[in-house]
């Protein structure tokens, strides 16, 4: 049947994604084709925009969009532009940080941020009279970042069932708000998270794999799953 043959791919594509961070050289540049980039590019802007139909539970009504959620496209040359100039921007840049090699070898870079509703304001609003209180306030941006992760869940498989690699970083840098200046990024919004794409073919003497540190550590036998069967007494 259609409907069991489709739950064996989306099985077997949430199986496969795997987080692996792809480093390259600042100073040795990745032969793309053309063709490649002009295909790949293609396919993660479909992939976000379907992506898009994740589910969210309030309208954010910010700027006469309805998503709690935001998403920045950065390709590959410009990746290695901002690669290039990391240690410029950054006065705080360790030996051990791996943003520039990653940005020297992705195929695109994928910002996504959340719009919260009211965090930051709760210390102005505490105590103080409103139609829907704090406690509700709270919980309408959890909401709003949960709705967000999981459009980038639903991004990461769509990229996966498209054959390419994913990392989702949490940002580094890319977090501050001086980043988000140069990269002109609202400051209403907040960081949820960096994923670094992979393209097929990408080839390169420089280039290094390093696989995530997480995904042997998962529950052989699923302990973090509980049925609950309610008896009459």
């Amino acid at each position: 049947m259609q409907a069991e043959d489709d739950v064996q791919v989306l099985s077997r594509i949430i199986k496969a994604r795997k987080t692996q961070k792809v480093l390259g050289d600042v100073d040795h540049s990745i032969h793309f084709t053309k063709e490649n980039i002009e295909y790949y590019n293609g396919k993660v802007i479909d992939s976000i925009k379907t992506a898009g139909w994740a589910p969210f539970h309030y309208n954010r009504a910010h700027e006469d969009l309805a998503e709690p959620w935001r998403v920045h496209v950065i390709w590959h040359e410009d990746c290695r532009i901002i690669a290039s100039r990391f240690e410029d921007w950054f006065s705080d840049v360790k030996a051990t940080n791996k943003l520039p090699a990653m940005l020297s070898a992705c195929g695109a870079l994928i910002i996504a941020t959340w719009l919260p509703q009211f965090r930051g304001k709760a210390q102005q609003l505490e105590g103080v009279e409103n139609s829907i209180g704090l406690p509700k306030q709270i919980k309408i941006d959890d909401e709003h970042l949960a709705a967000a992760a999981t459009m980038v869940q639903n991004l990461l498989l769509l990229l996966t069932a498209n054959s390419m690699g994913t990392y989702w970083s949490s940002g580094g840098q890319f977090r501050t708000p001086k980043m988000f200046e140069k990269l002109g990024i609202s400051s209403d919004e907040l960081f949820l998270g960096g994923v670094f794409v992979e393209y097929p073919e990408t080839t390169s003497e420089s280039v290094e794999r390093v696989s995530g540190k997480q995904r042997n550590n998962r529950s052989q036998d699923h302990a973090w799953l509980r049925e609950i069967r309610l008896t009459e007494n």
